[in-house]
């Protein structure tokens, strides 16, 4: 794990021209995913790109002095630019030092803003459904032109010869010019290996299918732990090059395939002594507990905490639902499973998993270490009230070495209050 340190440097190069009306789709559309934060460090960051006319490069105690942060938020604000595509980050090592290298990219126009489903999703869920929408109102085009159109063309005009010297030059002409460039936003799934290895074993080539069809391959592969080279084969098996660019992949026997796989992915991962334990059995298991909520595909995890045991049919139903439904990562998926286990004596409870996916999703929240971190003080608050001391102590969780006091179990009805509610009262 990468600390930052105030001595460390950094420099910052410009991936693309910035406009001034990216401004106003950075204020309107991307501050109520990322934050006001965020959006000061990419106009900071934006600066400097002029500044290091002067000074080549700098510490990174520069930008916190000057943006008044410290380095635990530049970090945070940092992650949320890196997810939505507007920066992307290089360390470099020097000796004692690092130095860290920022490329910044041009938010997306409106109109790809609001194609893409994880950005117009994320608005939605953070500014609801109805200012969202008059958020998108504001970038209507309401041009309705009346008559006969007689606008010149550019032949009409210039007449160009193109054997003209001057437009072969032009063609033949090289070198990068900055233009407007947006980054992919980054699921891990490699397109780039998944196409090579489709087109090595099959004659499938990258044209044949939808956008969305690709991105529902890219879900499923995802939550299922499956490898861009195994979901190649899986998808050229099911392949139906008559059906249309949107019907060409079963995704029900996708599904099937993938499940399968799953299986034989987990028990690659058994330990020399047989399966591999999430359970946990002291404070200093709990690292290894959440490597492996942030390894494991979720339907794996879930067969971990039961000894290698298939999971039940409607469990992996309320696995796939979450990642669906919410779009979350499988890490977080995780410790949702492991928490509703938890709490709800071992049973994966479809309601209780929507509530706590739902108020994970309106917190934000993509890293497991955050989510266990909420769930741990939503559950804090939501104990009964404590019970005569003289009582015998129970076992509460799915681990039997850790045991609580009956003070200490979860009151269901107070819980799913909390997590409607959300966690907001400004505890720590």
């Amino acid at each position: 794990m990468l600390v930052l340190k105030d001595v460390d440097y950094l420099q910052v190069n410009l991936n693309s021209l910035v406009a001034d009306y990216d401004r106003h789709t950075l204020a309107n559309l991307y501050q109520p995913i990322i934050g006001y934060k965020a959006v000061a460090l990419y106009f900071t960051l934006l600066t400097e790109v002029d500044n290091q006319k002067i000074n080549t490069i700098i510490s990174h105690k520069n930008i916190f002095d000057r943006m008044q942060i410290n380095a635990g938020d530049f970090v945070d604000s940092r992650k949320f630019l890196e997810a939505v595509g507007l920066l992307k980050t290089y360390v470099t090592d020097l000796k004692g030092n690092k130095l860290y290298t920022y490329e910044l990219y041009a938010p997306k126009t409106p109109k790809l803003f609001f194609d893409n489903t994880l950005l117009y999703g994320m608005l939605i869920k953070n500014l609801g459904e109805a200012e969202a929408n008059k958020l998108k109102n504001v970038y209507l085009l309401n041009s309705t032109p009346e008559g006969k159109e007689i606008t010149a063309s550019f032949i009409e005009v210039f007449s160009p010869d193109l054997d003209d010297p001057a437009f072969r030059k032009a063609m033949l002409s090289s070198g990068t010019i900055a233009g407007r460039s947006s980054a992919k936003l980054n699921s891990g799934f490699s397109y780039e290996l998944f196409f090579k290895t489709l087109e090595e074993i099959s004659q499938i080539s990258a044209e044949a299918f939808s956008k969305k069809t690709m991105k529902e391959i890219e879900r499923l592969a995802t939550l299922y732990g499956v490898s861009e080279e195994s979901a190649a084969q899986a998808v050229s098996e099911i392949y139906n090059p008559k059906a249309s660019k949107d019907e060409r992949i079963d995704f029900e026997a996708l599904k099937q395939i993938f499940e399968d796989e799953s299986k034989y992915h987990f028990l690659r991962k058994r330990s020399a002594t047989g399966y591999v334990s999430g359970k946990v059995s002291s404070q200093t298991d709990l690292a290894s507990k959440i490597n492996l909520m942030e390894t494991y595909a979720p339907k794996d995890y879930l067969k971990v905490l039961q000894n290698g045991t298939e999971p039940a049919v409607s469990d992996v139903r309320i696995i796939e639902e979450l990642s669906r439904k919410y779009h979350l990562p499988n890490c977080v998926i995780n410790a949702i499973i492991d928490y509703v286990l938890t709490k709800n004596d071992n049973i994966l409870n479809k309601a209780f998993a929507d509530k706590v996916a739902a108020s994970i999703v309106r917190e934000g929240i993509t890293t497991t270490v955050d989510a266990m971190n909420y769930l741990k003080k939503v559950s804090s608050k939501g104990r009964r009230s404590k019970k005569p001391k003289e009582e015998t102590d129970v076992v509460t969780t799915t681990n039997p070495t850790v045991k609580e006091t009956e003070e200490e179990i979860p009151d269901w009805d107070q819980m799913i209050k909390d997590l409607e509610e959300g966690y907001d009262n400004g505890e720590n």
